[in-house]
């Protein structure tokens, strides 16, 4: 039934693919087995391959799916322990060539009656690896699932709409866009929503009031209000995460790792630096640079690390229980954001 990889940072379009093969295999439930490959100290690829070759005796048997679940061979961020002797060096080297004979005599000759997946959950499989090169040379099946750009997200977007009979007039759909930013799982629960509401052309109303606005928007949104001294917005935004769940400690640790961010951006254009170099020592988009400093253009990197201060005093005071979340962050709010209204 064929050997395949799915690597990448778009779950849902992932599990997806992975639910598309399992049931193409044939196997049943049963007959699925995974294996968990995040730990070289723990996992097998022996025993897995082993796995891929081991017949039931039991009825229906025959058909089977063995999944490797985020092998740490294929990821470029797992580091294996240096070994403190030659001798325990040798030996894992010689494991390790073991494991690769053993694949490659499985990946030149698979199993017809089973499906072998690599899933690579959430990361991109490391091309660099002896284990990738094997499964590329002997024709295994590559999917990479990367997150997708505004455009070819919106023709997506537009494509599973249709699927479901939804029918979005334009403030609706710049909305869910809007609110899911790009990310499939957010989009098809934000579907679900739409569909379960029962209503086939949802206007923006309805979007505002079924589809959450994923956190990152929703940081995104309340910072720039409050940095802006816009507090009939930044109200609006705190309402808007409160509906969803989030409570004042949450959203003052989101506003201070926001706030830092700023500061930063400032800190170094105020030394001289230019777009570009800021980007660079901060390990950030150039884009990501420039929306900051727009944003920030009218307070200084001193005023940043003020409310920096007040907001690690105000999280110490929750802490210990001396401030009420709900009355501290909302003053702070209250207090800087008519502030930066003045400037």
């Amino acid at each position: 039934m064929g050997v395949y990889l799915l690597s990448g940072k778009d779950l849902y379009r992932q599990e997806e693919a992975l639910k598309k093969i399992l049931k193409q295999s044939g196997a049943d439930k049963d007959h699925v087995i995974t294996f968990d490959a995040s730990d070289p100290k723990s996992f097998s690829l022996e025993s897995a391959i082993m796995e891929c070759d081991t017949f039931s005796l039991f009825e229906g048997g025959d058909r089977k799916a063995v999944i490797i679940r985020n092998p740490y061979f294929l990821n470029a961020s797992t580091k294996e322990k240096t070994p403190k002797s030659k001798k325990t060096a040798a030996s894992q080297d010689a494991r390790r060539e073991r494991q690769l004979s053993m694949l490659e005599q499985y990946l030149k000759s698979p199993n017809p009656d089973t499906a072998l997946v690599f899933l690579c959950h959430g990361f991109d499989a490391d091309t660099r690896k002896k284990e990738y090169k094997l499964i590329e040379k002997h024709h295994g099946i590559i999917t990479v699932y990367k997150k997708m750009f505004d455009r070819d997200f919106a023709v997506y977007a537009d494509n599973e709409f249709r699927k479901y009979g939804l029918s979005l007039n334009r403030a609706a759909r710049a909305e869910v866009l809007n609110r899911v930013d790009c990310d499939t799982l957010l989009l098809h629960n934000a579907i679900e929503k739409m569909c379960l509401y029962g209503k086939k052309d949802p206007d923006i109303e309805d979007v505002m009031n079924l589809v959450s606005l994923n956190p990152e928007m929703n940081i995104f949104n309340m910072s720039n209000r409050f940095i802006a001294g816009d507090l009939a917005g930044t109200a609006a935004a705190m309402d808007e995460m409160l509906k969803h769940s989030y409570d004042h400690t949450q959203m003052l640790t989101m506003l201070a790792s926001r706030l830092r961010a700023f500061y930063n951006v400032r800190k170094l254009y105020e030394k001289g630096y230019m777009d570009e170099d800021i980007a660079i020592r901060l390990h950030q988009k150039p884009y990501a640079v420039k929306k900051g400093l727009e944003a920030t253009r009218d307070i200084s990197s001193a005023r940043l690390l003020e409310m920096l201060v007040k907001l690690a005093d105000l999280e110490q005071g929750i802490k210990a229980g001396t401030i009420n979340p709900k009355d501290g962050f909302e003053q702070f709010i209250y207090t800087y954001g008519a502030i930066n209204a003045g400037n």
